[in-house]
């Protein structure tokens, strides 16, 4: 678990436009620019997913996957791409697209 008393300091290098929209946009929503960092790399060491069907959050290295589909089960209530419509799997893979587009360097 993580200790928020020990903090430590990171020096990175973003575009300048970057930052300064980022801030702009912090500011609007009350939001520090180091919490928007903590919060991202919080998910990307140890990433977690909701169920689409119960809401269950749960994280991926502790899902197994479906044989038949090849997605990940819910820990909760065993809900996976075998449940859904091809086009709410469409719908699905293309909002966790997004958090896929995140983790990879440009």
């Amino acid at each position: 678990m993580l200790d928020k008393g020990s903090k430590t300091k990171l020096t990175i290098s973003i575009d300048r436009n970057v930052v300064l929209s980022a801030k702009r946009v912090a500011a609007v929503k009350r939001m520090s620019i180091s919490g928007l960092v903590e919060n991202f790399l919080t998910f990307f060491s140890s990433p977690w997913a909701y169920c689409f069907r119960c809401g269950f959050r749960f994280a991926l290295s502790e899902a197994e996957n479906c044989p038949k589909c090849g997605w990940l089960k819910c820990p909760d209530c065993q809900a996976c791409r075998c449940e859904l419509s091809d086009e709410a799997a469409i719908a699905v893979f293309h909002m966790r697209k997004v958090c896929e587009d995140l983790m990879v360097e440009r």
